[in-house]
């Protein structure tokens, strides 16, 4: 047949015609996917907004389709989410946030608040404002919104998308535990084959500076990054399921320098460091690790010599690394320590220390202990640093390695002229470095910073009395006394257990340390025009509804005797026995004791005094340091010192 124009015309559009058909008609006719729960009929009201939506251009920028390579944004669509909608509207560009599962997450007002003024709640947003329509047209629109995915508001952890939906680790093997003490102790053996000294190993390496050895996200190099890394001892880690643990280590978290650790790490290290964080951190229990003996290769000695040069190379690593779960003063009581299981303990205890070798310290500080959070440091130290560590302990802890001859006083400082130049800044303020104090110092220099904090006792030497150490001369004080009191702030003092705190505390940290220490044991206390206010016996608002009634009906009963040890640690050394202000820690203080405690004080103004203290006074907030009910005890121990009686 001759191919003339009509029939090439009626050619062509025949074939536009059947591809339409098979493209357009076809699937209508014969696409008929199972419903979806998040696929729902509209009502007259949400069919309108849903009409608002699309002539309005929103879905230009705001997708409605899950896509497979998604994360974080619900489950990946299926044909069955868009059985109502008519015609499908897919397929544009995604330039803002994806809006399958926004139903429920926020109220229907905000979302007609942020259709006004979008800038209000997210100051860099692109999209327009749509305050030409009317509140009507805007309502429905949020009816519509509102009503999209599933009908839970989403309040828990992002679900492991495929393919890591109800992946699990491998069951431990299981081993029989001998009764014969003679036996060979089953902490190694045990850990080992269980894959959680891998684990151990693995989360040193690769996850320690970020999540910390305590395991809360405080590592070295956590608090240097914008999204500070999970702490594993809170909820929703400690019920998370294993595939999300997963998916997590696996993939990485969006948004944050957590890795993809699939790129290096096999399937089996995965789930081993993951079940080592779990057992160690977010679900520990109490366990022995039944160490045993040093095996032969650490059976060594201390090939360095106590020097002040290696000391304090091993306080920088104490400082930095081991403080936080062993305290500075090795008592066991780092402020990281809670829900550490063993708990660290207290190189105090002469009895089982003392006899230790400085090979049972370099095996432990190396490997690690079985079935206890401490760190394998061999693979973040070298052996020269373990030593200065090792060294570090035995002379300044267990004290089972003389000391050198003391320095004098100014062989102790590590000051530079340009340390000695600087001025305190305005920023440092007397309320922060009063609490901070409280938290990092006093326990060593005593709350009267008289140097008999209850860890005083079990140092040497003994930590410096601030009341008689930082009382210069006036010049001094209007010239070096500054630099030289951040100086010994930052560099710690030699051969003493004084921290290095540069190797925890930040610049701004430091300073306000300065401020409390100057103010209060050098040049005064200037009269705060707040500490008048709490003088009066006023209260403060957010502790005017406080109400013993109830915190004892629903928490913990109040016992007024055991108020009384922990008034003693804390109060006696400024209050007296009797709250008369008679503290032998005040005899020094500039400004003199504090008052006598007044007859009948109001309680919820005791309270509100111990647990937040008084601005501008000496007087801290013990809330860092002590639970609700031990100060309600403490408050009760001061009622019945002023004559009152608790309860009556």
């Amino acid at each position: 047949m001759k191919m003339s124009f009509k029939i090439v015309l009626w050619g062509a559009i025949a074939v536009v015609l059947s591809v339409i058909t098979v493209v357009v008609f076809t699937p209508a006719l014969v696409w008929k996917p199972a419903t979806t729960p998040i696929a729902h009929p509209y009502t007259a009201e949400q069919e309108r907004g849903r009409v608002l939506f699309y002539s309005n251009g929103c879905n230009y920028c705001h997708t409605q389709y899950v896509r497979a390579v998604d994360n974080a944004m619900g489950p990946v669509s299926q044909g069955g989410d868009y059985s109502y909608d008519q015609p499908l509207i897919l397929g544009s560009i995604r330039t803002g946030p994806d809006l399958t599962y926004i139903g429920r997450k926020r109220s229907q007002q905000w979302e007609v608040d942020h259709l006004k003024d979008p800038r209000q709640f997210s100051p860099l947003s692109l999209m327009p404002d749509f305050t030409f329509l009317t509140d009507s047209d805007l309502r429905a629109i949020t009816e519509y919104l509102y009503y999209l995915g599933d009908r839970n508001p989403a309040e828990f952890m992002v679900e492991s998308p495929e393919p890591y939906q109800a992946a699990a680790g491998p069951a431990y093997t299981t081993a029989v535990q001998s009764t014969d003490p003679s036996a060979t102790p089953q902490g190694w053996p045990t850990f080992k084959e269980s894959g959680l000294y891998e684990g151990k190993q693995i989360y040193v390496s690769h996850c320690l500076t970020c999540h910390g050895c305590a395991g809360n996200g405080l590592g070295t190099y956590g608090g240097t990054l914008i999204v500070t890394p999970a702490n594993f001892k809170v909820d929703p880690f400690r019920t998370m399921p294993d595939d999300q643990w997963f998916w997590h280590v696996s993939e990485g978290i969006q948004g944050s320098v957590m890795p993809p650790w699939r790129e290096s790490l096999t399937v089996s290290q995965r789930w081993n460091v993951i079940h080592y964080v779990q057992q160690v951190y977010a679900s520990p229990f109490e366990r022995d690790p039944d160490e045993g003996d040093p095996p032969p290769a650490y059976q060594k000695t201390n090939p360095l010599t106590a020097t002040l040069d290696n000391i304090d190379a091993g306080k920088r690593i104490w400082t930095r690394e081991c403080a936080v779960c062993h305290g500075d003063s090795a008592q066991g009581e780092g402020i990281f320590r809670a829900g550490i299981e063993p708990v660290p303990p207290s190189f105090d205890d002469a009895g089982h220390y003392g006899p230790f070798t400085d090979a049972d310290y370099f095996w432990r500080i190396s490997e690690g202990v079985p079935w206890t959070a401490m760190p394998t440091w061999k693979l973040v130290y070298n052996e020269t640093e373990r030593w200065e560590l090792v060294t570090y302990i035995r002379t300044m802890f267990t004290k089972t390695t003389p000391q050198p001859p003391q320095p004098t006083e100014d062989r102790k400082i590590t000051t530079t002229p340009v340390m000695k130049a600087l001025k305190l800044p305005l920023i440092a303020t007397y309320d922060a470095g009063r609490q901070q104090f409280l938290v990092q110092c006093a326990h060593c220099h005593g709350l009267a910073g008289d140097g008999k904090g209850w860890d005083a006792a079990f140092l040497s030497p003994k930590p410096a009395d601030l009341q008689q150490k930082l009382a210069p001369t006036v010049a001094e004080i209007m010239d070096d006394y500054d630099g030289i009191t951040f100086s010994k702030i930052t560099n710690g003092m030699r051969d003493t257990a004084m921290p290095t705190w540069g190797e925890f505390l930040n610049t701004r940290m430091r300073w306000e340390d300065v401020k409390y220490v100057k103010d209060s044991y050098t040049t005064g206390l200037s009269a705060g025009s707040n500490a008048s206010h709490y003088g009066k016996g006023d209260v403060p608002l957010p502790y005017v509804r406080t109400d013993t009634g109830i915190f004892e009906s629903e928490i913990a009963t109040i016992v007024p005797s055991a108020g009384k040890p922990i008034y003693e640690r804390y109060c006696v050394t400024c209050h007296g026995a009797t709250g008369q202000g008679d503290g032998p820690g005040a005899a020094n203080l500039i400004g003199g004791h504090p008052a006598p405690f007044a007859k009948n004080m109001n309680l919820p103004y005791v309270f509100s005094v111990i647990r937040g203290g008084i601005p501008n006074t000496h007087m801290y907030g013990f809330e860092p340091v002590l639970d609700e009910i031990d100060v309600w005890n403490v408050t009760a121990h001061v009622v019945g010192l002023t004559g009152g009686k608790w309860g009556g």
